[in-house]
């Protein structure tokens, strides 16, 4: 187990070099500088703020510099808020996103694998045909459409929720569910596939033989194994709902980082940008060691056909 962690961890190592090195050169090669829009700036004081940045250094100069930086956990400074590092202000956004995105995958994986677990169970019945209609429309339906609705008609129109803001608990239910519809569809599809399969093996049928009640053998033999393939893309959809609140939190005007990279995008704030893809790629890739790790514990074949690899 020492052996494939250290493997997996060289490897989430590798990856991030990879993405910090892309996105470094990709935020060279756009057009523009963060400093066109500034249309009361001399040439004179625009070409002070370029060396100030060390943006007139040569390119594998600025590189290496932005390594070492990256390395020590310093995103650089903002071109948007002069005065403040990328850090501080992930610092100060983040929290509403990560409860955003806590709220959204907590109503996903409940709801996502009891809609999974009752439409296996009930297998051809209409309570199954609801539980996949529910999901292709879910998959069918993104948030940044399914938002708008729900804050109009819901919050809106019928007046049941608060439209948007970020204030008491209510003000998380509308974000959540907006947010949280396609991982839960995703999630159902999954669970009601995998748990149809492990219905129809030999040994579930042996257990229904020996007079098992259906509770018994559906919480100790059925879920165990059927739960599997779930625990496999926990990683990315944590991800997914924690990038994915960008969008949302735009619709709800939520105050995370969404609304900062919304702005620094218009406002060609390439250290902004950059800071933020490369936090989140950090999240996306340790959040997948973590994934690789427990999956490893839980089914040892994994683990030492990936050591074999």
């Amino acid at each position: 187990m020492v052996r494939y962690t250290l493997r997996r961890f060289v490897y989430m190592l590798i990856t991030l070099w990879l993405i910090v090195t892309t996105t470094f050169i990709l935020m060279k090669n756009l057009p523009g500088d963060p400093f066109e829009n500034s249309e009361k700036l001399t040439k004179e004081q625009k070409a002070i703020l370029m060396a100030q940045y060390g943006l007139d250094k040569p390119v594998w100069e600025q590189y290496v510099n932005y390594l070492k930086d990256v390395a020590q956990g310093d995103l650089g400074v903002s071109f948007q808020y002069p005065a403040r590092k990328v850090t501080e202000v992930i610092a100060q956004g983040f929290p509403a996103s990560l409860e955003l995105g806590i709220w959204a995958l907590s109503l996903a994986i409940t709801a996502g694998l009891a809609l999974g677990i009752i439409a296996a169970l009930k297998h051809n019945t209409k309570w199954d045909y609801t539980a996949m209609f529910t999901a292709v429309v879910g998959i069918s339906v993104p948030s940044f459409v399914l938002g708008p609705l729900l804050s109009y008609f819901i919050g809106v129109k019928l007046g049941w929720l608060p439209p948007g803001l970020w204030q008491g608990p209510e003000h998380r239910i509308l974000p959540a569910i907006a947010l949280s519809f396609s991982t839960l569809a995703i999630l159902a599809r999954l669970m009601r596939t995998s748990m149809l399969d492990v219905i129809n093996q030999d040994y579930i049928k042996t257990a229904k033989s020996k007079g098992l009640s259906q509770f018994a053998i559906v919480t100790k033999h059925t879920l165990r194994n059927a739960i599997l393939p779930v625990v496999t893309i926990l990683g990315p959809i944590f991800v997914n709902v924690i990038t994915g609140t960008l969008v949302v939190e735009q619709i709800f005007s939520v105050p995370g980082l969404g609304r900062h990279f919304v702005m620094s995008v218009y406002s060609n704030d390439y250290t902004m940008i950059s800071g933020l893809t490369i936090f989140y790629s950090v999240i996306l890739v340790f959040v997948m060691f973590l994934t690789d790790i427990a999956y490893g514990l839980i089914d040892p074949r994994i683990r030492l056909a990936k050591g074999r690899g």
